[in-house]
C-alpha cells in the first residue's frame, strides 16, 4: 500500500511539473513546488503539532482558509490557460449558436495567448490543435481599443466613420474616451473564413478563399425575395423554414439558410438580395470608396502573415494602416506623398503577427470583418463549442 502511494505521489509531481513548464509561468512553477513538497513529505506530525497549538474553531478556520485559496487557484489557473464560458448574445451566429446559448471557449485548443497586451511580447503556448477554416473561435474585438467612457456599447469607430460619411454631428464624438487594453475588450464570436497568406474574395455575398467556393457558405443565412409567381404550398413552406420574413418596399423578403434553399430546390423560386456590384460602401473595410467594395463584392485581398513583407504604396496604405499602427504599436505618417513609420521613409512593411478574416453566420446581422478588418493573432481567446448538445 506504502508502495503504491508513493507512485501515486511521484506521478502527481512529474505531471505538476510538466504542467508548470508548460505553462511557462513563475506563479504555477511556485505552487507546483509548495505543492510537490507537500504530498512527498510526510505530513502527519506537523498537522498534529498545529493542531495542538490552536483551538478548535482557530483551526477549523485555518482549514476554510486554505480550502479558499486552493480553490481560487484553481479558479484563476482553469481561467486563465484552460476554459471559458461565455453566454452568446447577439443573432450574428444563427442558426449555429443561438441567443442566450451557452458555450464553452477552449484556450487548449490553440494554446492560450501569454502577455496578449503587448505584441511585442506576446506568444501562445502550444495547443493540441491549429486553427482551421471553418472553426467557430472568440477573439477580443479588435476596434474596441478606443471607447467611449459612459457609452460602452457604443462602438466608437463606427460612429467616427458616420460623421465622417454624412458630416451628421453625433454627441458621442465629445464624449470622454478611455484605451481598453487588449484582454480587456469585449468578446467577440465568429466563424474563422480566411487563414494567413489566404486570397480572399467576396462576390455576391460568397465567400472564396484561393479562389476557391467556401463550404460555410452553405451555412449561412442570406435575405432573399420571393418572387410573385408560386403556388401558395411553396410560398407557405418557404415562410415557414425563414428565421425572418417581412415585407419591404412591396416585396416579400426573407432570411433563410442557404443549404435549406439548396437542398429543397428553391433556387427557382427566390432571388438573393446582395449589393450592388461597384457600389461602395464607406461602412465596409477599408472604408475607401476607391476601393468600390461593399458587403457582397470585396477583394481579393490577401491576408497578412507574420513575417510576410508587403510593398507599402498610398492605394494599399488603407488596407495596412490600422495592423501597422493599432496593432503592431508603430507611428504612421503621410506627408508629401511618402509614406513615414517611426519617421522613416519607408516603401515596405514586414508583419509581426498573423491575421485572420471572421464572418458570422447570419450575414444580414453580422458586424464581422466585413465592417472593421483582421483580427490579429493576440486578440484570439480560444476555440469555441456549444456547453451540451
Amino acid at each position: 500500500m506504502r508502495r503504491l502511494k508513493s507512485i501515486i505521489q511521484f506521478v502527481l509531481i512529474i505531471a505538476a511539473l510538466l504542467l508548470a513548464i508548460w505553462s511557462q509561468s513563475w506563479l504555477v512553477i511556485i505552487i507546483v513546488f509548495l505543492v510537490s513538497a507537500l504530498l512527498w513529505c510526510p505530513l502527519s506530525f506537523p498537522i498534529s503539532r498545529l493542531r495542538s497549538l490552536l483551538s478548535p474553531l482557530q483551526y477549523r478556520i485555518g482549514e476554510w482558509v486554505i480550502a479558499i485559496v486552493i480553490a481560487f487557484i484553481v479558479f484563476w489557473f482553469g481561467q486563465y490557460f484552460l476554459f471559458n464560458f461565455y453566454t452568446i448574445r447577439s443573432t450574428s451566429m444563427e442558426p449555429t449558436l443561438n441567443v442566450d446559448e451557452l458555450i464553452v471557449i477552449n484556450k487548449l485548443a490553440y494554446g492560450p495567448a501569454i502577455k496578449a497586451n503587448n505584441c511585442k511580447s506576446y506568444r501562445r503556448l502550444n495547443g493540441y490543435s491549429q486553427l482551421r477554416h471553418g472553426d467557430v473561435i472568440a477573439f477580443y474585438f479588435p476596434e474596441a481599443d478606443t471607447a467611449f467612457v459612459e457609452h460602452s456599447k457604443e462602438d466608437y469607430y463606427f460612429i467616427k466613420r458616420q460623421y465622417e460619411t454624412t458630416k451628421s454631428y453625433n454627441p458621442l464624438l465629445d464624449s470622454k474616451l478611455k484605451y481598453n487594453k487588449v484582454t480587456d475588450r469585449k468578446p467577440f464570436i465568429k466563424r474563422v473564413v480566411a487563414l494567413p497568406g489566404d486570397t480572399l474574395k467576396i462576390e455576391k455575398g460568397n465567400i472564396f478563399i484561393n479562389l476557391k467556393y467556401l463550404p460555410s457558405n452553405e451555412i449561412s443565412i442570406n435575405r432573399y425575395q420571393v418572387k410573385s409567381k408560386l403556388t401558395n404550398f411553396v410560398r407557405d413552406e418557404i415562410l415557414k423554414n425563414a428565421i425572418r420574413s417581412y415585407r419591404e418596399n412591396g416585396h416579400q423578403l426573407v432570411e433563410l439558410q442557404e443549404k435549406i434553399v439548396v437542398d429543397k430546390g428553391w433556387s427557382q423560386y427566390l432571388t438573393k438580395v446582395v449589393d450592388p456590384l461597384n457600389r461602395p460602401s464607406p461602412y465596409v473595410f477599408p472604408f475607401k470608396r476607391s476601393y468600390f467594395w461593399n458587403a457582397s463584392y470585396l477583394g481579393p485581398i490577401i491576408i497578412p502573415t507574420k513575417g510576410k513583407t508587403v510593398r507599402l504604396t498610398l492605394t494599399n496604405i488603407p488596407l495596412y494602416k490600422r495592423i501597422i499602427e493599432s496593432y503592431e504599436g508603430n507611428e504612421l505618417d503621410i506627408k508629401d506623398q511618402t509614406i513615414y513609420i517611426n519617421k522613416r521613409n519607408t516603401k515596405e512593411y514586414t508583419f509581426k503577427m498573423n491575421y485572420y478574416w471572421v464572418a458570422g453566420d447570419n450575414k444580414e446581422h453580422s458586424f464581422d470583418s466585413r465592417f472593421w478588418g483582421f483580427v490579429p493573432e493576440n486578440h484570439i481567446i480560444g476555440k469555441v463549442s456549444k456547453f451540451a448538445n
